[in-house]
């Protein structure tokens, strides 16, 4: 088993390969992460889109934030833009999402349409059910 420093990702230097080894963080969410440097605490993934405070407790173990640059990580900082702001979250419930676990909205379409498909389909079997007795 590896130690845990070794699997540290410095979240200032990181690229986007080593961000993504995180668990619960994927290519968008490493973009996103990228475009919001630098960060002077590690708290401040808060204000990434797709990072609340839960999620952030469970990246916490996985993430450093240290002036200097790991060993395997070669990558050059990135330019801070702006955030995007037009896109909507699907669903919220207050401040944070229902589907924080997925990366972008067409994920959270995907998940939403499974789940209504899985209702309807369950519908169909107990109607079924019930014609049958």
């Amino acid at each position: 088993m590896t130690d845990k420093k070794d699997t540290l990702v410095n979240i200032n230097f990181g690229s986007q390969e080593e961000l993504i080894t995180v668990p619960g963080i994927g290519e968008n969410l490493a973009d996103r992460i990228i475009e919001m440097r630098p960060y002077k605490s590690l708290h401040e993934l808060v204000n990434v889109s797709g990072i609340n405070e839960i999620k952030l407790s469970s990246l916490l173990p996985y993430m450093t934030l240290g002036a200097k640059r790991q060993k395997s990580s070669p990558a050059k900082k990135a330019p801070r833009r702006e955030k995007d702001t037009t896109k909507e979250p699907i669903a919220t419930l207050g401040t944070t999402e229902a589907f924080v676990f997925l990366e972008d909205r067409n994920e959270k379409q995907d998940a939403l349409l499974m789940i209504f498909g899985g209702f309807i389909i369950g519908l169909i079997i107990i109607l079924m059910r019930r014609k049958r007795d």
